[in-house]
């Protein structure tokens, strides 16, 4: 990373920002009517501000930010958001290991590579010497997951005429409605095609019954954590590669994954497993293991987080406006159409004013709105 005189930190803070969903979504026994968002924001003394957001999952985690994490960063910080990472985790490893007070301490980190990059007028990827690679951009579409074969068929040719190279479905109502949506997907032969059965399923013979028989790019988190006897169980048995790592909100992720070999692809997650400086700590073990990486929504910094590390990435996951998939993002998106000029530095989007409740996009998701090509 290069080295910036930066200013010390004048503001760490958080709030919960809460989208209500105009259509719930039903994974599998999961029913989502709202989207919570812990928003952070760190503010330097030389009026740089980062900012990072994450599903908050219902927990507090911006009361962990306020009151544990805040703190400590306005105490410790030293210009360098990784030192500084390093000094907290080992002064309060307890509460930041896992939960909530990890999502927040994640979330902080992010800010504050945004805050430090920004002050130097740069990306961050930019200020550790790196540009963008190019990363496989995939589309989450099937939201919500009512929806019928026929709806997906449209859904994926409009996410490839965006500029897709690649679609992931998600758990369907039942098994049955599942298996039909990634059929109506893999039969328009535009892409590859993957599935999120998004922790729904106890068994691996509830798997096979699911996608048994289909090419696909790869089978995603079918069970709850912890379940890695089961993962391995099913790896053994699908011709697909198996991805697993989406909220493992703890830091045995990943490397419980990759050292009993429950997977093929590592899902990771930056807002909820120790932000970036805890991924560049890792970055010579990932880089040795060679396991790929998918990567868990958030493009904003999961674009550049690819870029900065020296894993191989097989996808960035982007959803349209009115997917609700990362219902807040979407939000930014749409808002952002309206700009007359893009960001050019730190995560390269700006955060919006916004109340702390609000109503998502009440629409068919728009791929027109994105351009990935």
């Amino acid at each position: 990373m290069e080295r910036v005189e930066a200013s010390a930190i004048a503001e760490v803070s958080a709030r919960r920002v809460t989208l209500t969903l105009p259509r719930p979504v039903q994974l599998g026994e999961y029913v989502i009517k709202a989207r919570g968002y812990c928003v952070t924001t760190v503010r330097l003394t030389d009026g740089s501000v980062g900012h990072a957001y994450g599903l908050d999952r219902g927990v507090p985690v911006a009361e962990c930010v306020n009151s544990i994490i805040a703190p400590l960063y306005k105490e410790v910080f030293t210009g360098d958001p990784v030192t500084t990472w390093d000094v907290i985790y080992r002064r309060a490893s307890a509460p930041l290991s896992s939960g909530a007070a990890l999502r927040g301490f994640s979330l902080v980190d992010l800010a504050a590579h945004e805050a430090v990059a920004k002050s130097a007028g740069k990306t961050v990827a930019a200020l550790f010497g790196k540009s963008e690679k190019k990363i496989a951009k995939w589309a989450v579409i099937g939201y919500p997951p009512s929806r019928g074969p026929e709806d997906i068929v449209w859904e994926v040719k409009a996410a490839v005429a965006a500029g897709a190279q690649g679609v992931k479905l998600p758990v369907g109502m039942t098994p049955e409605l599942t298996r039909e949506r990634i059929i109506a997907a893999l039969e328009t032969k535009l892409c590859p095609v993957s599935t999120d059965l998004a922790f729904s399923c106890r068994t691996a013979e509830d798997v096979m019954k699911i996608v048994g028989g289909l090419d696909l790019a790869w089978v995603e988190d079918p069970f709850v954590s912890g379940s890695l006897m089961e993962l391995k169980k099913l790896r053994s048995l699908l011709n697909s590669p198996l991805a697993s790592g989406d909220d493992e909100t703890h830091l045995y992720h990943p490397q419980a994954f990759v050292e009993t070999g429950a997977v093929d692809i590592l899902r990771i997650d930056t807002t909820c497993q120790g932000g970036l400086s805890r991924l560049l700590q890792l970055n010579e073990y990932l880089a040795e293991k060679k396991m790929p990486v998918s990567w868990h929504v958030y493009d904003a910094w999961h674009s550049q987080v690819a870029s900065i590390l020296d894993v191989e990435s097989v996808s960035i996951e982007y959803s349209a406006p009115g997917a609700s998939v990362d219902a807040l993002a979407e939000l930014i998106l749409a808002q952002s159409k309206e700009a007359t000029e893009r960001p050019t530095t730190g995560w390269k989007f700006t955060l919006p004013d916004m109340p702390d409740t609000l109503m998502g996009i009440d629409s068919d998701p728009d791929w027109s709105a994105l351009q990935l090509k």
